[in-house]
């Protein structure tokens, strides 16, 4: 009898421990790739679309621009969220976030409509340059960018004061 209860016990701990090492679902993999390159190119994987997040030229179409807001103040640490409804057919977003004193540092979340955060946080240099600006589109890597609200959240992370800032997304 005490052996058969020995291995009752060790088919239990080994069940128990089994249970434990089982990995997790797996998910897959989010990645941002910051190139040291003069595009500063990065991929996003968000909800099955591969969004590419590039710096922008100056845009002379402003033909679909959906304009935030003409001015915006904001603060050291304050955070300020803006909508905006994309439409179908829709080919790439142009972002514009411009602040024009670098003496001052506002970042930039992008967040699609199922509420996925694409790529990382944005800052003035992620467009390549310096200059109190974020300007840069998204593009999916196929198909057309996701219908419905997308959020744009700016945050004031080294602020002197208040500063004043415009945000346009143009629709392409």
């Amino acid at each position: 009898m005490g052996d058969s209860m020995n291995i009752w016990k060790v088919l239990m701990l080994c069940m128990v421990a089994g249970m434990l090492i089982v990995p997790v679902a797996s998910a897959e993999e989010e990645h941002t790739l910051n190139s040291a390159d003069k595009d500063n190119l990065v991929s996003a994987k968000n909800d099955k679309v591969d969004y590419i997040v590039s710096p922008s030229e100056d845009s002379s179409d402003t033909e679909n621009p959906v304009s935030i807001l003409s001015t915006q103040y904001i603060s050291q640490g304050q955070a300020i969220n803006h909508y905006v409804s994309v439409g179908s057919g829709v080919d790439y977003l142009e972002v514009d976030l411009n602040w024009g004193d670098t003496s001052d540092s506002l970042t930039l979340k992008i967040y699609n409509p199922s509420g996925t955060q694409i790529g990382g946080t944005y800052r003035d240099s992620s467009d390549g340059s310096v200059n109190g600006r974020i300007h840069i589109n998204i593009t999916p890597s196929s198909g057309d960018v996701q219908q419905g609200t997308w959020r744009f959240r700016v945050y004031g992370e080294s602020v002197s004061g208040t500063e004043s800032y415009t945000l346009n997304v143009y629709q392409h």
